[in-house]
Formats: C-alpha cells, structure tokens, sequence
C-alpha cells in the first residue's frame, strides 16, 4: 500500500491515512474536482458546517435517494432523525434524546457482555468468530434493550445488514428490493414488541408524533448502531492487541477516538450561498465534513470528532461506548488472543468508516 491514501474516500481503508488528513487539515478548505466536492478539514472549517443551518443533510429537491423513493425503504429513510433539518429535526430530536435518558449506561454494557459472551461461547474463539461478534452485538445489544427476543436478534442483525447494503452507493436494484423487505420484516416486529421497559420510554416520549415515526426512528437507531459499532469495536481490539489498555476509562476512549477515528467523515448539501470560515460556498455545493482531519488537526482543540458535533452530534455516544465495553469484558473473558488478531487484520473498504476484519477471508 503506498505511503498515501489515493483519495479521500480510500483514506479510511489506508494503513495510516493521518498524515494525509493533517495536510488537508492545515489547508483548511480543499476543492477535489475529481469528486466534484469541497472538503472542509480543519477543526475549524468542520464545525462551522456543521453549525450552519445553511448546510443540510440531504439535498433541498431530494429528501431521499431516488433509487429508494416511493418504496418502504425510502418511506423509512425519510422519517430519520439524522435525515431530516429544521423543526421536523429539532422534535424528533428532543423525543430521541429523552428515550435514551431512560436507559442505564451500566445495565446496557452488562447485557451487551452477557450477549458477547453467549455468542462466543458458540464456536471456536477464532478471528472469523470475532469478526462474526462485531458486526453482530452492536445491533444485538440495541435490539434486546427494546424486548426483542433473544431467538431473534441474530435475524434482526442480519436484516439491518440488507438494509445496510440497500443504502449503499453502489448497491442493485436486488440489493434495494432484499433491503426494502428486511425494512418491511423489521418494522412489522417493531410493532409487535410488548411496550414495556425501554421501549415503553421511547412511545412515551414520542407521544406528540405518530407510531410510524416512532418505528422509524427505532430503525434507524438500530441502523446507526451497525457500522458506527462495528468501527468502534473493532478499534478497541486492534488498540488491545497493541497494548493493553484500560478500556473502562472514558478518557482513554476519548484519546484513542482522536488518534484513531472510526468515523471518518460525513457530507453535508448547502442550500444556500453562505461564508464559512474563510470558504464562500454557493447554493447546490456539496461538502465532505471531515471529522478524522478536524480531530487531526493541531490548530484545534484536540477533541475526537467520531460522534460528530452541532445539531446533528449523534445522541447515542455513551450507549455506543458501554456496548463496546461489554464486549470488551467479554473477550477478556474468554481468553482472546489479542495480538494473534493483529497479524491478519485488514480493513473494509467503506468510505466513511474504518473498520477491521480479524479473520481471514471474512466478508461482510
């Protein structure tokens, strides 16, 4: 692999792509005409962004994708918290934010070990095996905290990875037809939980909105959680292999997630002609908000940037990080072989997140 990444959007699959994001983050603002995209790298630039109500996440004349719209996919896709702007966004976000308030931190990583551990113990502790757990417990996890049955959520890990390759850039129409009906299956279960515990406090705070937004956003939680999670804990094993280190210390995940992001970076659409730190942007640009370059860069505060910040910061930072901690304690417990990991680690090419494969041959 060469010394430098091809492009920005090989950089998070790259061996060591932070070099590179300093460079961009000492320009600040970068113009790739290849991609026909501004990014906004320095700390700076990237909060302005993602501070400013003229930059969105989805395009004006394009709430949803074209490919999915007018199916139950592009139906869900569009009641998205994270997919929506203004006062539709701002409601849907207080009612998120209060349904998370009502799930202890420590009950979540005590049933994400409990979940780590029983999927361990099904077959051998092999590279493939983990990998099996990372792509797994993070939707697993979220899953059995809102009453799915415990016989189900391997089936609702695996739906929510159609729905996964249905969104992606490149995906077929066989691949947005199979994501549609894993997103029909999961929301059909969704309705069916009993409404007790956890998710009895998600209806409670949705109680101004309709049961369709509900199950939406419940959705996309679970959605969110797969590769956010997968980075995330895939991350902590790699650092483990390296050193030991104490992953139930939140500093040390805060330090780490600087050093290494798993969220690379997101995109916002502008919709209106606006000046952003130094950057004039006209209505219709797009913008490739660099969060591992911002989290690079010496001139900003030093603060990890994988959860974002601004209006749109994801909501479920401390869940993310009590699940991967619970896994964490499980693969102590089960004797992992940290540092045999490391000697076939490779890295998914996805685009905006970096995460690892320990088992050779392994697929997504």
């Amino acid at each position: 692999m060469s010394a430098w990444p091809e492009n920005i959007l090989l950089a998070s699959s790259h061996s060591d792509p932070y070099p590179f994001y300093r460079s961009l983050a000492e320009q600040g603002w970068h113009y790739d005409a290849s991609l026909g995209i501004w990014l906004a790298a320095s700390h700076r630039a990237v909060r302005a962004v993602l501070d400013s109500p003229a930059c969105r996440v989805r395009p004006l004349a394009q709430p949803v994708p074209p490919a999915i719209a007018g199916s139950i996919l592009g139906q869900t896709f569009g009641r998205w918290l994270r997919m929506r702007d203004g006062a539709a966004h701002a409601g849907l976000r207080r009612a998120v934010m209060a349904s998370l308030a009502g799930l202890p931190l420590q009950e979540a990583e005590a049933s994400a070990a409990a979940l780590a551990g029983r999927f361990l113990s099904e077959g051998e502790l092999s590279g493939r095996r983990i990998d099996g757990l990372i792509d797994f417990l993070p939707v697993a996890a979220l899953a059995a905290a809102l009453g799915w049955p415990v016989a189900g959520l391997s089936a609702a890990a695996e739906r929510i990875a159609l729905v996964c390759r249905a969104l992606a850039a490149d995906a077929d129409e066989a691949a947005r037809e199979q994501g549609a009906a894993a997103c029909q299956s999961l929301l059909d279960e969704l309705a069916a939980l009993p409404g007790e515990g956890w998710l009895r406090r998600w209806r409670e705070a949705f109680m101004d909105l309709d049961e369709t937004a509900l199950a939406a956003n419940l959705l996309g939680a679970l959605f969110q959680s797969r590769d956010a999670g997968a980075g995330l804990l895939s991350a902590a094993i790699a650092w483990r292999g390296e050193a030991p280190w104490d992953w139930r210390d939140e500093g040390q995940w805060s330090q780490r997630l600087r050093a290494d992001p798993v969220l690379h970076h997101t995109r916002r659409f502008v919709a209106e002609d606006v000046e952003l730190a130094g950057q004039r942007l006209k209505a219709g640009d797009q913008v490739l908000v660099l969060l591992a370059a911002a989290a690079q860069d010496p001139a900003g505060p030093g603060e990890a940037m994988d959860f974002g910040r601004g209006r749109h910061a994801c909501p479920g930072e401390g869940l993310a990080l009590a699940i991967a901690r619970g896994a964490l304690r499980a693969l102590e417990e089960a004797g992992a072989d940290w540092s045999a990991l490391l000697k076939q680690m490779v890295f998914l090419p996805i685009p905006n997140a970096r995460i690892r494969r320990f088992g050779e041959g392994s697929a997504r």
